[in-house]
């Protein structure tokens, strides 16, 4: 029986020792099992929070218009936001599943012991935030300055312009602006917060310096300021040598009693008085019957006495330039010339083509649309009463291969124009080897313009009906020096062997002369007749020759 009872309680033991070991086999199970559970969502709640690191982003707009969105890297605050969300878990909150798993028991089960912490909030750290991103995108958008308010005098009259809001940024309150909106920039257990930042919801462009009310002047402050320092200078005749010149001032105090502003701004001008000024002036600088003043090709300004007109100022030209000088309010100079009026109180002048014939040194210059076509050596009239007449002409005709006549000479020309009548013209001399210089005191012409063929074939073919020529000089007997009839006068400008050849220019041989032409010019071409038209022709010429002096 004892032996029984002891067998029994070595089996009751067992019993309650396997009971006893089972219970803490499946206590134990169910601990590890719940902490692998814990720490598979702490680890998912970390890898959450690490990839929201990612997904934070500020987006920035302007107007409602979207400029850009910019993650953590792109702003400078990713490497520090991961730091931060790493600090809230441990090595072990880190550690893949798998991993934690394959930890000792001990150590898992002290990690259980440690309790679970719920994960905060993590913002970064502002002090890393880099706003260049954002700046270079917002200031790539084409913007307008502002405009400050300013007051300025356009024909006469003073306007006040409001300022002008733009759309340039302030950049100072624009970066305040996305520091204050970043501070919202974080990564919560449940995922990234997000910020949109509005331009517009801060004082984020430049503004105006001035303002209308913060104007100092007015239209009427710098118009007194203006007046009190203005001054118009009127130079008449200011490069003339021949006519009276002189320079008469409008003074401060003279455009005190001429000049005013209105309530709008407008400077206004008391023309009748200052017409009457105008006037005054102006008999003071006019010349009647004055010879008339020719730009001369060779001599330069020349008066011609055998044509005379009135220099008179042009009073309203003068007035329109002096008005649109004081509509300025800025102190200036105005030119006033007399101009050349023939007796019915028309503008006289040769015009843009014209013959100048200078009997002083014997050249003839043809200006054809106010451009130098010829400048040439001629022979004029002997002074032996055959001298050119002077005076002021019109060609009046032209005829080719005519033979010319007189008491004691008949000779063939190519080239003939009509100038004085029908006795005195221009034409070519093919018996002459020499022009120019003083030829014309050993052997001139017996009136007409003696012309080198090159030139004169030019002439002939560009010259038309109407033209003026104007022949002048002293037509008086010229003693060259040493009796070197190829010593020419000096001319202001001049003798064709002085003049400075423009490219393009054929240059004669000297004693000849100088053509000037121009690859634009379109000139006639030289009439060409056969051989037994020509011959005709000069058979017919010579029958009935032209009678020249």
């Amino acid at each position: 029986m004892k032996k029984h009872r002891a067998l029994w309680v070595i089996i009751i033991v067992i019993v309650v020792l396997a009971a006893a070991a089972a219970g803490v086999w499946f206590w134990l199970q169910s601990r590890l099992d719940e902490t692998q559970q814990a720490h598979q969502t702490v680890y998912a709640e970390y890898q959450a929070m690490t990839a929201a690191a990612d997904q934070v982003t500020l987006t920035v707009t302007e107007d409602g218009s979207a400029i850009g969105s910019y993650d953590m890297q792109a702003l400078g605050l990713r490497d520090d936001l991961l730091q931060k969300v790493n600090a809230q878990f441990s090595e072990l909150d880190r550690m893949p599943d798998a991993q934690f798993a394959a930890l000792p028991l001990k150590d898992r089960l002290d990690w259980a012991k440690l309790g679970l912490k719920p994960a905060a909030t993590v913002s970064p750290d502002l002090g890393q935030l880099d706003l260049s991103a954002v700046l270079a995108d917002l200031q790539s958008v084409k913007r307008t300055a502002a405009q400050d308010a300013y007051i300025d005098l356009v024909d006469g009259v003073y306007t006040v312009h409001e300022e002008v809001a733009g759309d340039e940024l302030n950049v100072s309150a624009v970066q305040e602006g996305l520091q204050t909106a970043a501070a919202g920039l974080a990564v919560t257990p449940s995922g990234a917060e997000n910020v949109t930042f509005e331009l517009t919801s801060v004082d984020c462009y430049r503004k105006p310096a001035i303002t209308t009310d913060s104007l100092t002047d007015t239209p009427d402050s710098l118009f007194r300021t203006a007046l009190a320092e203005l001054e118009v200078k009127v130079d008449f005749n200011k490069d003339s040598e021949f006519l009276p010149h002189g320079e008469e001032t409008l003074t401060s105090h003279d455009l005190a009693s001429i000049l005013d502003l209105d309530a709008d701004g407008k400077v206004t001008i008391d023309e009748k008085v200052l017409a009457e000024t105008i006037s005054k002036w102006a008999t003071k600088y006019n010349q009647y019957d004055a010879p008339f003043i020719f730009d001369s090709w060779v001599k330069g300004l020349t008066q011609i006495d055998f044509v005379t007109c009135d220099y008179l100022i042009d009073a309203q030209s003068v007035m329109e330039q002096i008005r649109a000088q004081l509509l300025t309010m800025e102190s200036g100079e105005v030119d006033a010339d007399a101009a050349c009026y023939d007796k019915n109180g028309k503008p006289f002048s040769l015009g843009e083509s014209y013959v100048e014939v200078d009997f002083d040194n014997q050249q003839m210059t043809f200006i054809k649309d106010g451009r130098l076509i010829v400048n040439t050596n001629i022979v004029s009239g002997a002074l032996n009463g055959h001298q050119t007449p002077t005076g002021l002409y019109e060609a009046h005709g032209k005829e080719h291969d005519v033979w010319l006549k007189g008491d004691d000479y008949l000779v063939f020309v190519k080239y003939w124009v009509s100038v004085v009548g029908d006795l005195v013209g221009l034409h070519d001399a093919s018996w002459r080897s020499n022009f120019g210089a003083s030829f014309y005191v050993y052997g001139g012409s017996h009136g007409c313009v003696n012309t080198p063929e090159e030139a004169m074939v030019l002439i002939w073919n560009l010259i038309e009906d109407g033209t003026p020529v104007l022949m002048h000089g002293q037509n008086k007997w010229y003693e060259p020096a040493n009796g070197n009839p190829y010593e020419t006068k000096n001319p202001v400008r001049g003798t064709t062997s002085d003049v400075k050849v423009e490219p393009g220019t054929l240059v004669l041989t000297p004693g000849s002369s100088r053509i000037e032409i121009h690859a634009d010019d379109v000139v006639a071409p030289k009439i060409e007749t056969d051989t037994d038209t020509d011959t005709a022709a000069a058979d017919a010429s010579a029958a009935n020759p032209k009678p020249v002096s």
